[in-house]
């Protein structure tokens, strides 16, 4: 019996941290305080979770077992060195471009959240604006305004129910504005 708790133990952990890299975002997809805040926190939980997975992986396979969950431990151990060469090239990423470089992208002032995503010479870059609220357990949750393309040096501000967006670019000055009448915090 307790040779089969380790057994689904360590397959639900293996399994479960997998979920949480490929499918569920920035820390099981909490929304807690700010975007920046969780990104960073996903980051730092890159070597929690590779050092849990080997965890695992090790009580996997020091185990004698037969029939099923034999051929079902091949399957989750592949899955785990999978998983942690994945995890591997993250932190590597990680450690030659700075730590958590993309915390750099999100501003938040005010009400409004901005994430810039730039993928360099190979893409176009975006800004995503937002209208950020956070309740009073310190959850938020974005609602989007608006993709803006590539705005060079930008300030924005909330001003009369607008935002305000001043961009400057090498064609020069320009200022955007954008309802704000539909968003608000309940």
């Amino acid at each position: 019996m307790v040779m089969n708790y380790r057994f689904y133990v360590s397959c639900a952990v293996i399994m479960l941290l997998l979920v949480e890299t490929l499918f569920l975002g920035n820390s099981f997809s909490l929304q807690w305080h700010s975007p920046k805040l969780m990104y960073q926190l996903s980051a730092w939980l890159v070597p929690v979770k590779f050092l849990l997975t080997c965890l695992a992986l090790g009580c996997l396979s020091r185990l004698v077992l037969s029939g099923w969950q034999r051929y079902s431990r091949y399957v989750t151990s592949t899955l785990a060195i999978l998983h942690l060469l994945l995890l591997s090239l993250v932190g590597v990423g990680y450690a030659f471009a700075g730590f958590a470089p993309l915390s750099k992208q999100f501003r938040l002032e005010g009400h409004i959240a901005v994430f810039t995503a730039d993928p360099g010479a190979m893409g176009k870059a975006y800004h995503y604006f937002s209208y950020f609220c956070r309740n009073k357990y310190g959850f938020y949750h974005l609602e989007p305004i608006s993709r803006q393309n590539w705005l060079g040096q930008f300030d924005y501000i909330e001003q009369g129910g607008e935002l305000v967006i001043t961009s400057t670019t090498y064609d020069g000055q320009k200022e955007i504005r954008l309802s704000l009448a539909e968003y608000g915090c309940d």
